[in-house]
């Protein structure tokens, strides 16, 4: 029995190997889910909250099952993957193993867009060659930004989010910023597409996938877009990524 831990910047993720996963606020409500399960083999984790966080989650998981958890770092190759950071551990882990479960899944070229506090895309040649990406703030991240730097407060949105023009301040902000992120998602892949992949049939062009808690709002989009290649959504592919990064965790 493997626990894997998901401890991103708003919430953390965390499931039994092969079951569905679960969210929390923090480590006292995880310690609650899991306060009458048995004893993991392993515990596995990515952590980008830093190393207060880690401390934490270590001393806990040390004294409620004599385990020490083991916290993903980044390798230059792994699991058909190739970093060209010149010092692999600048890339952070969440966009690593969501680089490995993305390779794995797309089986060629894809881009890995994670759309969460920041909004990150890398890309991957067909060879798992790791292109470089690109990070930006997140929708809410763009929002608070408006807002706490401006006048603007927003209201609860009355309607869908859209990337059409806004017929009040509230929709304009809402409407604008998820606008500025489809079109830096869609910029990016056209200049992946352009320079690293020769023109070719749509079920043939590179994949996207979509993962964060704002990856419904790209997905639609994304997929009405002429001559795009497959699109998919996989809500969990960080912790799909340790799966990969430690396939057989007690060796």
């Amino acid at each position: 029995m493997i626990l894997e831990i998901d401890a991103g910047n708003t919430s953390l993720k965390w499931r039994w190997r092969g079951s569905a996963a679960n969210s929390a606020r923090g480590l006292r409500q995880l310690e609650a889910a899991v306060a009458h399960a048995g004893r993991p083999d392993e515990v596995l984790v990515c952590n980008v909250r830093g190393e207060e966080f880690e401390a934490e989650l270590a001393e806990w998981v040390a004294g409620k099952w004599e385990l020490r958890p083991r916290f993903a770092t980044v390798a230059r190759a792994c699991a058909g993957v190739t970093i060209q950071y010149p010092d692999p551990s600048r890339l952070g882990a969440d966009r690593w193993l969501a680089m490995l479960a993305g390779f794995k899944s797309a089986r060629g070229s894809c881009a890995i867009v994670d759309s969460g506090t920041a909004l990150t895309i890398d890309l991957l040649d067909a060879g798992g060659l790791h292109l470089g990406g690109y990070i930006m703030p997140g929708l809410e991240a763009l929002r608070t930004a408006l807002t706490r730097n401006t006048s603007i407060r927003l209201a609860p949105a009355d309607a869908a989010e859209s990337a059409a023009p806004g017929n009040d301040t509230g929709a304009a902000v809402r409407n604008g910023t998820l606008h500025m992120l489809r079109s830096a998602v869609r910029a990016a892949l056209e200049r992946f597409e352009r320079e690293h992949e020769r023109p070719r049939p749509k079920q043939d062009s590179p994949m996207v996938i979509l993962t964060g808690g704002d990856a419904a709002l790209l997905d639609a989009f994304l997929k009405e877009e002429p001559g795009r290649g497959d699109v998919l959504t996989v809500p969990d592919l960080v912790l799909d990524g340790l799966a990969l990064a430690w396939p057989n965790p007690e060796n």
